[in-house]
């Protein structure tokens, strides 16, 4: 494979900066955490990634109703 042949998608300094803040948010990190690394605040993070927050929540409706799931089977074992 040629290096001519490789897609590589750009990415503006903003982009990335977006990225880098998204994939922390959805790895769990704290918003302070994520504010202090981003040199912001942590209600403009809130503002600014509410969208990330959306799917978090989301995420977590489903991570607790398997738990709820995976606990109405256990109980029901016993």
């Amino acid at each position: 494979m040629k290096k001519d042949d490789i897609e590589i998608n750009k990415i503006t300094g903003h982009g990335l900066r977006h990225t880098h803040c998204t994939i922390l948010l959805s790895q769990g990190y704290q918003v302070k955490t994520v504010a202090d690394r981003l040199g912001n605040t942590p209600e403009t993070i809130f503002e600014t990634y509410s969208h990330s927050f959306e799917e978090l929540e989301e995420q977590a409706v489903v991570s607790f109703s398997q738990s709820l799931q995976a606990g109405a089977v256990s109980g029901a074992e016993k």
